[in-house]
């Protein structure tokens, strides 16, 4: 009930944040995208401290299980490291990934993983100085490894169970050249709502819980934790988390089962919003919309029951705490019906019951509140979109006009970790052969070097000449246009038709065509 009434305000004010921020009704001014901004921040920073208050006392009341399912590990550190890069380049503190090979899948609590590398890497990043540097790496390691380090004496460390039974173990470190820890300090760090510093608590806003959980969780897995730290020298937290092996038998539908895309006449695709909460249907439906789907909503089961039959469903979104019928009910008929049963459920709800859901036949489990991004991923899961290369995504977008310029980042902002702006032709060529972006999103005309320009300078070069490039432009391009683009142009996009939601189907349809030919 308390994660019910907590998450569910904030599922509104985060969402619809978003929705304002990414410019998907509208342009903002900057005052309105500063303040957005601010609302947007605060609200997930508000949502990590409900997160980790909630876990601490399920853990405590010894109520939270262990979600084991086969894992990627390279793939969970990277998207890890992806949520911590803007706070990093913000303060321009270099991030570096070192992640063994040979680790491959493992049996794992994929959420709890994800929480334990999130908490260490902002924590780091939250002591670092600017230009500072925050390294994590991974790799297997021995039980003998694991008890030699936990015995040492130097730093503090939390060694293994007493009865481990496992001898293969995940090591994940982060590594900092941060404030660095005193010795006293070290022994209050991983202690519930205190900071070890009350000067530290005003410049570094927070409540305490994010190393307490990371103890808790790896404890939770039958693992261990420890620290090294020197002031003024920076930090290393060292997590060990059993290698158990991966038990395929256990992966979701999502893994196994490709969804079956409906589309209508037209080409659309329609999604059925099954949600009582007006206000999450309406943002569901926003971030739907803005992924090229058409949008039904039903306000209950018995609704959706009777729209599911009426039309083609390419996709279906399900509140569990709905009135009469819940959602588990509803999902157990639905499968029931021949002409229903491949339609891909989504789970979007407080009550994100992962085991349940897949048990009863969901693809999909997501708990709310959920952002644009992890919607996205999910329908990426389903076979829904194109799967974008796993690296991060560095995008050039090139227009004498800095407004164009600021307009095209945010309709592609929840796509590309990396913007990089030019405000010319020439200035586009240096930036794309020094930095060699995954991207290019180009204007043609512009004063003295123009976009035919650029695109002749960079497919004279070997290392230029793949990246793929957009045009999104106000000429209208003519026949004779094309014949000079010469097949280089990815896709042409006239600014009069432009819409961000366009673009950004035209960003995941280009990365996906040059990650197959790669």
């Amino acid at each position: 009930n308390m994660s019910h009434e907590l998450r569910t305000p904030l599922n509104a004010i985060i969402g619809f944040s978003e929705v304002l921020k990414d410019g998907m009704v509208g342009e903002l001014t900057d005052q309105q995208r500063g303040f957005i901004a601010d609302i947007f921040g605060s609200g997930k920073h508000l949502l990590s401290l409900i997160n980790d208050i909630l876990d601490l006392s399920k853990v405590e009341a010894g109520k939270m299980l262990l979600d084991l399912e086969p894992v990627a590990v390279s793939s969970l550190f990277a998207n890890s490291l992806s949520i911590i890069r803007e706070k990093a380049a913000a303060r321009n503190i270099h991030l570096v990934m070192h992640v063994d090979e040979a680790l491959g899948v493992i049996q794992a609590d994929a959420r709890k993983v994800k929480q334990i590398v999130y908490n260490l890497l902002s924590n780091a990043v939250k002591f670092t100085a600017e230009g500072g540097r925050v390294t994590l790496r991974a790799g297997p390691v021995s039980l003998a490894h694991v008890d030699d380090r936990t015995r040492s004496r130097t730093g503090r460390a939390f060694p293994l169970a007493e009865g481990n039974e496992f001898v293969e173990f995940l090591e994940i470190s982060v590594t900092d050249t941060g404030i660095g820890i005193t010795p006293g300090g070290l022994e209050r760090l991983f202690a519930p709502f205190s900071q070890i510093d009350s000067g530290l608590s005003r410049r570094f806003e927070g409540t305490g819980l994010g190393l307490a959980m990371v103890k808790l969780l790896a404890e939770l897995h039958g693992g261990a934790v420890a620290v090294e730290s020197a002031v003024g020298k920076g930090s290393c937290f060292t997590v060990w988390l059993p290698l158990r092996e991966p038990d395929f038998g256990t992966l979701t539908p999502t893994a196994s089962i490709p969804a079956i895309v409906v589309e209508a006449a037209g080409g659309t695709r329609t999604a059925l919003v099954v949600e009582d909460d007006y206000m999450s249907a309406e943002l569901i439906r926003v971030q739907l919309e803005a992924e090229g789907f058409e949008v039904v909503h039903a306000p209950s089961a018995e609704a959706a029951l009777v729209l599911a039959v009426q039309q083609p469903i390419a996709l279906i979104t399900l509140d569990i705490m709905l009135p009469n019928m819940d959602g588990w009910e509803f999902l157990d008929r639905i499968k029931q019906v021949p002409t229903l049963s491949s339609i891909p459920v989504v789970i979007v709800s407080i009550v994100a019951d992962r085991a349940r859901g897949f048990a009863l036949g969901a693809s999909a489990v997501v708990q709310k509140p959920i952002s644009r991004q992890e919607l996205y991923e999910a329908l990426v899961e389903l076979g829904l979109f194109p799967r974008l290369p796993g690296k991060a995504l560095t995008v050039l977008v090139v227009d004498d006009d800095p407004a164009a310029v600021e307009l095209i980042a945010v309709g592609i902002l929840g796509l590309a970790t990396t913007i990089l702006r030019a405000h010319g032709g020439r200035d586009a060529i240096e930036i794309a052969r020094r930095e060699l972006p995954d991207l290019i999103v180009l204007d043609l005309m512009m004063p003295e070097v123009s976009g035919f320009d650029v695109v002749d300078a960079l497919v004279r070069r070997p290392e230029t000449a793949t990246i793929p490039i957009l045009v999104v432009t106000a000429k209208h391009v003519t026949a004779e246009d094309r014949a000079q683009l010469n097949g280089y142009v990815t896709a042409v996009m006239e600014k009069g038709e432009f819409e961000p939601r366009m673009l950004a189907a035209e960003v995941r349809r280009a990365m996906a065509r040059r990650q197959a030919v790669a």
